[in-house]
């Protein structure tokens, strides 16, 4: 386990950290393949019955570390962020999410793979791909419109403003916006009402559940790939992301 994810297990709940505080916990792609490690373990373990992923105050995550696309499109057209959510939207067993302060980019899209999602009143969510000069990723084109409808979403995704967690509750990505001192406590409660329930019927559950869009945001992934690697081979791209460093 690379040092900026920690994991730790509490009798059947397995937590998963995002800790890298000196870059306001930007992703790189170790830290991707980190947390799919982990998220596989426990569904391999059968002690394990919930997974909490969580930030650290403040904080939840910034993103992807904009250095991962400092050189242009990948040429397999291999992302460490996508293998990751393919990982987060198979999981088998329940994952609950923890979210507190800064949740941009991929924090945000990755919520949309989670079974519950709790928020602080000060969270603050983005889908930034415009503003540099991306296109939507993530399952992100298939999923948002289907929750809020087209015209919610395009406002989301073309101004790429940040919104807050009232927001985020109102339009369904977030289960319920708790206190920051209840947060941590708020997932657990959840974990635990989740163990106490037949594993199979949980598994079976979500299989339902999710089986209805698997397809359609399988297909969207992989168009959304496509875009994705013709914006970042882009001069708009390789500006925006030059801005960003000179900062």
């Amino acid at each position: 386990m690379v040092e900026n994810i920690l994991t730790t297990r509490e009798k059947s709940t397995l937590y998963i950290q995002i800790y890298r505080p000196e870059k306001k916990n930007a992703l790189t792609a170790e830290m991707y393949t980190a947390i799919s490690e982990a998220i596989r373990a426990g569904d391999a373990d059968d002690g394990i019955r919930a997974i909490v992923l969580h930030g650290i105050d403040g904080c939840f995550t910034s993103g992807n570390d904009l250095g991962t696309f400092r050189n242009g499109p990948s040429p397999d057209r291999i992302y460490p962020h996508n293998l990751y959510i393919d990982s987060l939207r198979h999981a088998q067993k329940p994952v609950i999410a923890a979210v507190n302060g800064i949740c941009l980019g991929i924090g945000t899209i990755m919520l949309f793979h989670c079974d519950f999602v709790y928020a602080t009143p000060d969270t603050r969510f983005s889908l930034p791909f415009v503003n540099l000069g991306l296109s939507p990723e993530g399952g992100t084109s298939y999923i948002l419109p289907h929750l809020i409808g087209y015209q919610k979403a395009s406002e989301l995704i073309m101004l790429g403003e940040q919104f807050d967690s009232q927001v985020a509750e109102r339009i369904g990505l977030v289960n319920k916006v708790v206190t920051i001192d209840n947060l941590l406590a708020k997932a657990t409660e959840t974990a635990e009402k989740l163990a106490e329930k037949s594993p199979e019927s949980i598994r079976a559950a979500k299989v339902l559940l999710k089986r209805g869009m698997k397809d359609a945001v399988t297909t969207a992934m992989s168009r959304e790939l496509d875009m994705f690697n013709e914006r970042l081979a882009s001069t708009e791209v390789a500006e925006a992301i030059g801005r960003f460093f000179d900062k």
